[in-house]
């Protein structure tokens, strides 16, 4: 069912170490997981999706995750002069 997909993806992000799910909400709807919210990077955002992807019952996994923008990074921060 779609409750015991989303209770297996939601336990898989919170147990693996490499991710911190605390911002990321799973729906789930006839086999397909959408996931929505944000995480600190693109490795953490397909990481996500390859941890998902694999689960029992899961059809198609739609990942909508953003990365969040890091406070103080960006192009004025860049000095090219030297």
């Amino acid at each position: 069912s779609d409750e015991r997909i989303k209770e297996s993806v939601c336990d898989c992000l919170t147990d693996d170490s490499h991710l911190d799910a605390g911002e990321i909400e799973v729906q789930v709807k006839s086999g397909e997981v959408t996931l929505s919210g944000t995480v600190p990077d693109r490795q953490a955002r397909r990481h996500a999706e390859d941890l998902v992807e694999h689960l029992s019952g899961v059809k198609h996994v739609q990942n909508n995750l953003r990365v969040k923008e890091q406070q103080g990074s960006g192009r004025s921060q860049t000095n090219l002069s030297s």
